[in-house]
């Protein structure tokens, strides 16, 4: 039984080829670069790719206008009115309405948060931090009104 070793599939790296093909690599790393495409072929392969279509970009033949674009652009751009800034539309009262709503929003939850709370609750852990000292547990049964109820000492 033979083992053999495959190592998985290589993706040239576009950018350091175009890198290394534009001359923009410093020499520690153009020769490293180098060493890899003398020893990958998917590598050499992509290189030439990019030195054809390199080519075909410098083959293109070079367009001009006859005029420089940039003094026109500048010139309707100069020419061109410019929006004002509009100011904020709060009426005359200005931002008093918003501070007013606000606080009444406030104002409301408050009052109708404090309704939903019965007063009982407010006075209610009091009472259960009290409970510790009853004759009984809470939660047990009285077998008599004495058990459950002390007597008060009334002269």
């Amino acid at each position: 039984m033979t083992t053999e070793r495959t190592t998985p599939a290589h993706l040239p790296d576009l950018p350091q080829l175009s890198a290394y093909l534009d001359g923009e690599l410093d020499a520690r790393v153009r020769q490293r670069v180098a060493a890899h495409l003398a020893a990958c072929p998917a590598c050499s392969a992509q290189l030439e790719r990019l030195r054809a279509l390199s080519a075909d970009f410098q083959a293109l033949p070079e367009e001009s206008l006859g005029f420089d674009l940039a003094g026109v652009i500048e010139g309707r751009l100069a020419s061109a009115p410019r929006p004002r800034a509009r100011p904020r539309r709060f009426g005359p009262l200005g931002w008093w309405p918003v501070a007013a709503g606000a606080a009444l929003s406030i104002m409301v939850g408050t009052f109708m948060g404090s309704a939903l709370v019965p007063a009982s609750a407010l006075t209610a852990p009091r009472l259960a931090t009290m409970r510790v000292f009853d004759t009984m547990p809470p939660g047990s049964l009285c077998i008599g009104f004495e058990s459950c109820y002390v007597k008060a000492n009334v002269p």
